[in-house]
């Protein structure tokens, strides 16, 4: 895989299983460092993927560590070292994480993700994927009516007809499949004209693509 991010490890315990993922992405090609839990200095760190161990950091009542919300505009966050049900996914995707590692995962799952983490996609169940989007509906439901700002308006005024066009289609939940049918495009056109309106609206991937649609109360202007 091409343009590696490099990754990042916040903990305060270097146990075995911290070493061992270290070892195991080190040997995927990545630049892996561990780096302590301070905002200014990962700030100044070159964009990446940040693995936070939840074992180790101080966090909130609902398992999450107090600091994500100082390293989610810059990095992709993922939290690691946690037993499976001892977060709200769909919580986590709200406050910015794109993925859990849970304890006992096996190798080849852990690369995966990374992987998937790397494509900047989500690595949680789409169930839960599924109810973050329609949390955020209802939250673009109760400030539809606001004004746009400047700034926002003219993002909102730089995607061309048929962006808005795709992104009325990927805010229905159709994949790119069935938008190249629908429109009579192919493929690699949808993929184009969605890096498009990543770019323009500095977005990663498609759920925060959708969410910058609703809250910019663009929902009901994007019709397919």
């Amino acid at each position: 895989m091409k343009n590696k991010k490099n990754i990042y490890i916040i903990s305060r315990l270097v146990n075995d299983s911290i070493i061992s993922m270290e070892g195991l992405l080190k040997s995927l090609g990545y630049t892996v460092k561990t780096v302590p839990d301070n905002s200014s200095l990962i700030s100044q760190l070159k964009m990446g993927i940040i693995i936070m161990d939840c074992a180790s950091l101080p966090c909130d009542t609902k398992g999450f560590p107090l600091n994500i919300s100082s390293y989610i505009e810059k990095h992709r966050v993922v939290l690691s070292q946690i037993d499976k049900g001892n977060i709200n996914e769909a919580s986590a995707i709200q406050r910015g994480c794109c993925g859990a590692l849970y304890n006992n995962l096996r190798h080849d799952e852990i690369i995966k993700a990374i992987y998937t983490i790397q494509n900047n996609e989500y690595w949680f169940s789409r169930k839960n994927i599924a109810i973050a989007l329609n949390n955020l509906t209802q939250f673009s439901t109760q400030t539809h009516g606001e004004e746009l700002s400047t700034e926002q308006q003219e993002v909102v005024d730089s995607l061309t007809g048929r962006e808005r066009t795709i992104l009325g289609l990927v805010c229905k939940g159709a994949n790119n499949n069935e938008i190249a049918e629908s429109l009579f495009i192919s493929c690699h056109t949808v993929k184009t004209h969605i890096y498009s309106a990543f770019k323009k609206t500095q977005c990663k991937n498609r759920v925060e693509l959708i969410y910058w649609a609703m809250k910019n109360a663009m929902s009901m202007q994007l019709t397919a």
